[in-house]
């Protein structure tokens, strides 16, 4: 093996971006669907691996009481189409009301409006005084519960 070929390899790696990658990256949470595939869930849509190269953005409106197929929502989804051809992303599905796009997951500006069209929450980050006052107050109401038992008050 020449060092180019070694180097594009390393190239060709760093091009292949998995949904857990991008998930890492943005600090979202990859779950499982129905058929076991890898997903990140959002409000109105999920985001998926649509190739070795590309990953997807499904834009479909939430289900409501009164509509349990998803709300009725067009004009959304013709501003969110317009929005992603100006970034650059790809129309793969398009519906009355819902579709799909793919978009190069390096691309900061086409995933972060993946994420926007999807409306997927990342995980919070806590500061370290906060995760701090969290154990904390576990330990505290550790103590709490242990110290009757200790006293005998309750088994005694």
């Amino acid at each position: 093996m020449d060092n180019n070929q070694a180097s594009s390899d390393i190239d060709r790696e760093a091009d292949l971006m998995t949904l857990a990658i991008f998930a890492e990256k943005n600090r979202l949470k990859v779950m499982r669907d129905g058929r076991g595939d890898p997903v990140i869930l959002g409000k109105q849509g999920h985001l998926y691996e649509y190739s070795a190269t590309e990953l997807g953005v499904m834009f479909m409106p939430p289900r409501t009481q009164a509509e349990p197929w998803g709300r009725w929502c067009p004009k959304s989804w013709g501003n969110f189409k317009r929005a992603a051809a100006a970034a650059g992303m790809t129309l793969r599905q398009n519906g009355d009301s819902e579709g799909c796009l793919s978009f190069d997951p390096t691309n900061k500006e086409q995933a972060k409006l993946a994420i926007k069209i999807a409306q997927v929450r990342p995980k919070r980050q806590r500061t370290p005084e906060q995760v701090a006052r969290f154990v904390a107050g576990i330990q505290n109401a550790r103590f709490k519960a242990l110290d009757p038992l200790q006293k005998g008050v309750l088994g005694a």
